[in-house]
């Protein structure tokens, strides 16, 4: 049981608490945690999470900031049996079980999301608990939230995170679990609860990173379910519009612009009464 714990880290404060954390809670001997300084570099976060990777000296990887708690012991001890098993990809703490064509993050849809962690939230800590079942431990998905990954190397060797096309801190998670997903399977871990400080936020590089992975890289290859989900054709056409109209309902709000991101394209989907309304919505943003 052996284990290369890779960190961005920007505090050096951050990371000593966590440092504390795993030596406490993680219950093996033989691991190493490889805390790469990104305040000078501020190099993108792939960049930073391969270097990590090939400096890593065991078989098994965590890839993890360092705003993060581990609030159960052993907990390496149950994710290894997982990771060894040989179609499984990367393990996490949220995802998705669809991810759609259009533009989205991890997250799509209520219906389809599963996540197992706490989220500091002011000053509260809540549970963010979404389909999870007691006696499935581990819930395969398709995608994964980029705050803790756990891979095999070899895995990773095989799909590294890709440099050339994410040159900033986003996007990198989708990215990476869409591209081990198409060989292997990714799960959310359902049993081991870790507690994340900082909460996720859209700004103008986010959309722009996530219109650009989207059109340069996966156009051809999404949408993306996982093997226990059976959809019909008419249940993905709602989603993908769904999934269009939040990203669009994102960059409104947050006054973003993104000229590969098109009201024409919106109009395309199915007109049914949800996507008639929806219109309707987006014409009295417009008009403000």
């Amino acid at each position: 049981t052996m284990l290369s714990i890779i960190v961005c880290s920007v505090s050096p404060k951050k990371l000593e608490d966590f440092k504390a954390n795993v030596e406490k809670t993680i219950g093996i001997k033989e691991y190493e945690i490889i805390a790469i300084d990104n305040r000078a570099d501020k190099n993108p976060i792939a960049v930073v999470y391969n270097k990590g990777a090939r400096l890593a000296k065991y078989p098994n990887l965590l890839f993890i900031h360092e705003d993060v708690c581990f609030h159960s012991y052993l907990w390496f001890t149950e994710i290894e049996k997982k990771l060894q098993e040989p179609d499984c990809g990367v393990i996490g703490f949220a995802g998705s079980k669809v991810k759609t064509h259009s533009f989205s993050g991890w997250f799509v849809d209520k219906a389809w999301g599963v996540s197992f962690y706490a989220q500091l939230q002011g000053n509260v800590s809540r549970i963010q608990r979404r389909n999870v079942l007691m006696n499935r431990p581990f819930e395969e998905v398709v995608v994964l939230d980029g705050f803790a990954l756990f891979v095999r190397k070899n895995v990773w060797e095989e799909f590294p995170f890709d440099e050339k096309l994410l040159t900033g801190f986003h996007c990198y998670d989708l990215d990476f679990t869409l591209s081990v997903g198409s060989k292997y399977k990714n799960y959310v871990c359902c049993k081991i609860l870790l507690e994340h400080f900082s909460e996720g936020s859209f700004n103008q590089a986010w959309v722009n990173d996530t219109v650009k992975m989207h059109l340069n890289k996966w156009h051809h290859f999404l949408p993306r379910v996982s093997s226990d989900v059976k959809l019909t054709p008419g249940q993905l056409r709602s989603l993908e519009e769904h999934a269009y109209w939040r990203f669009m309902k994102i960059i409104k709000k947050g006054k973003f612009v993104n000229r590969d991101v098109r009201f024409s394209d919106f109009l395309k989907f199915r007109m049914s009464v949800d996507h008639f309304f929806r219109i309707m919505r987006y014409m009295k943003y417009a008009i403000k």
